[in-house]
């Protein structure tokens, strides 16, 4: 883990001023019924909330956004992945957290398209998975986030339409 994050953050600085929540993880880990990946977990005490590329924003699960805590935005988008399943079966095919093995969105792209996990197993095993906004359901992604972001931002946009290619990334704060 701390490799390929030594090889993220070469490639791609950590913003100088990061900014971070204030909730500490076991607050978040209790909140949620389960940790969150050790990678994840590195990733965001090195970066904090942050924009990489101009195009994928990575909040902090620390924060509170307008007072809502990590564990309530993911029902949220769990709840609403539901309805959309209701509506549209063969459309929204994966679990939604926090069904076993159920979508967990960590990140998200300028387009609409939502970064997550599939949580099945440990969470160090998690697989990333996109629930894309304009395009059909891909396979996960059997990498870490560390590891995803490490080869997408390497160029390989692992033949999904709604992963731009992205020259030069930047990581600015965000918040």
């Amino acid at each position: 883990m701390r490799d390929a994050l030594n090889k993220l953050m070469a490639l791609v600085p950590p913003p100088t001023e990061p900014i971070y929540g204030e909730t500490a993880w076991e607050a978040v880990f209790a909140q949620l019924g389960t940790s969150l990946p050790a990678d994840f977990v590195a990733l965001v005490d090195r970066y904090g909330s942050c924009y990489f590329g101009e195009w994928l924003s990575v909040a902090d699960p620390r924060s509170a956004a307008g007072g809502e805590s990590f564990a309530d935005a993911a029902r949220y988008v769990g709840d609403q992945y539901r309805e959309f399943r209701k509506e549209w079966p063969s459309w929204y095919p994966l679990a939604a957290w926090p069904e076993p093995g159920g979508f967990l969105k960590w990140g998200s792209t300028d387009d609409g398209d939502w970064i997550g996990w599939l949580t099945e197993g440990e969470p160090d095993t998690w697989p990333v998975i996109i629930w894309p906004r304009h395009y059909d359901q891909g396979p996960a992604i059997r990498l870490t986030a560390i590891e995803f972001l490490l080869e997408w931002f390497s160029g390989n946009a692992f033949g999904r339409p709604e992963l731009p290619d992205l020259d030069e990334v930047t990581c600015e704060a965000w918040g």
